[in-house]
């Protein structure tokens, strides 16, 4: 009953903490009133920092913000000042940079705790306040999970006292206070995106899309509950799979795979539909209002587009350019690869742009979610380049 109640909530916080990977409720959608898109709109940096290569996105918590970065043969857990992007505290240790460098996964944020995983499988469990370190490990090596061609991505998920990870081909558990893995898949390679809790047939579950499956995976045991077949190109599953209700999963790839939206119910998972419209290469898909929202396209070449959740039915497309985006009071707000900001409203009707700054994070490619927390946008690039952008009443 333990694991239940905190699986029912999990992402149900209305804090104004932003303190793991796509926001409190784990799907880039948050109601605030701090934000205003007229003032994120004017592109006023606050301040700028430097976190080293990666694409990790800033967790924010309790006035400070955490990521990830690799610099001179060591990743480095950053703890910085939400406010004033003052370094408060790091935590380092020696990691090769690998291929499209730097750690992916997001910090997630635990209270007095802050968990982390790197490109290699090294995760981390921290103090918040001083960056000393509770445990750290490689888990990858303990478990025989294979790296990949492009690194271990997905962001850990804590639930309760069980820290999850998408490592090995259907992911594994730890105890969080320990480090103790509880259960592992089989080794092999993982999929790049952050494990998704879901009820399934009255017990809680986790989604992790695999290399070449999406798995539905039982929390407490890590048995294969449901599977079903998704082959990519280079096994790139990494973007997140997206609950729509009703026993339904929406999943998307890139390189041209496209998207589906399946249906649980049943002994096997059904393709309810599926098109080309949306073809997640790494970004991950918004529902509001009974639509979906997201980037389509691989890098360089990304679309914003909206599809009825339903049918799979395309609603618009408008060239913003390859991008990740979140959702703040129904308006929809995209950063692009190039450093730029587009805010748009959430609707079917059509795009219809509200507010928008160019060039608010430089130097590199900006393949990182937006952060959102207490009127303020948190950016960063593949280079490390990070910039805070006041989208609120000033302090």
């Amino acid at each position: 009953m333990v694991l239940v109640a905190a699986l029912a909530a999990c992402g149900a916080s209305a804090r104004a903490d932003w303190a793991r990977f796509r926001g409190p409720h784990g799907n880039g959608v948050v109601e605030d009133k701090t934000f205003d898109p007229a003032v994120a709109g004017q592109g006023r940096v606050l301040w700028t920092a430097q976190a080293g290569q990666g694409y990790s996105a800033l967790s924010v918590a309790g006035g400070r913000a955490f990521t990830m970065g690799n610099a001179g043969g060591k990743d480095s857990v950053i703890c910085l000042d939400a406010a004033t992007g003052q370094e408060v505290w790091r935590h380092s240790y020696d990691a090769d940079a690998g291929s499209y460098p730097g750690p992916r996964a997001s910090p997630w944020i635990d209270g007095a705790r802050v968990y982390t995983m790197g490109y290699w499988g090294h995760v981390c469990c921290l103090d918040t306040a001083t960056g000393k370190p509770v445990w750290e490990k490689n888990v990858a090596k303990e478990i025989g999970g294979d790296t990949g061609r492009w690194g271990l991505a997905g962001s850990p998920l804590v639930v309760g006292t069980t820290l999850f990870l998408n490592v090995g081909d259907s992911g594994c558990a730890l105890d969080k206070n320990t480090g103790k893995v509880l259960w592992a898949g089989k080794g092999g390679p993982a999929g790049y995106a952050t494990p998704i809790p879901m009820q399934f047939r009255g017990r809680p579950h986790l989604a992790i899309f695999g290399a070449k499956f999406l798995h539905i995976v039982d929390a407490a045991t890590g048995k294969i509950a449901s599977e079903h077949p998704w082959e990519t190109s280079f096994d790139v599953n990494a973007s997140d799979p997206v609950p729509a209700g009703n026993n339904r999963m929406f999943i998307s790839s890139g390189y041209g795979k496209g998207c589906a939206m399946l249906d649980l119910t049943g002994p096997r998972a059904k393709e309810v539909w599926r098109n080309e419209s949306i073809r997640n290469h790494f970004s991950s898909t918004l529902i509001l209002g009974g639509h979906l929202y997201s980037c389509d396209g691989n890098t360089g070449k990304g679309d914003l587009v909206c599809l009825d959740v339903a049918t799979g039915q395309e609603k618009w497309r408008q060239k913003v350019g390859f991008g990740s985006l979140i959702a703040i009071n129904n308006l929809l707000v995209y950063l692009n690869e190039r450093g730029d900001l587009t805010i748009a409203k959430a609707s079917p009707a059509g795009f219809d742009r509200v507010a928008g700054a160019a060039a608010l994070v430089t130097g590199g490619k900006a393949w990182t979610a937006p952060t959102f927390s207490d009127g303020r946008l948190f950016l960063r690039n593949d280079k490390g380049a990070i910039a805070c952008v006041q989208a609120g009443p000033a302090k």
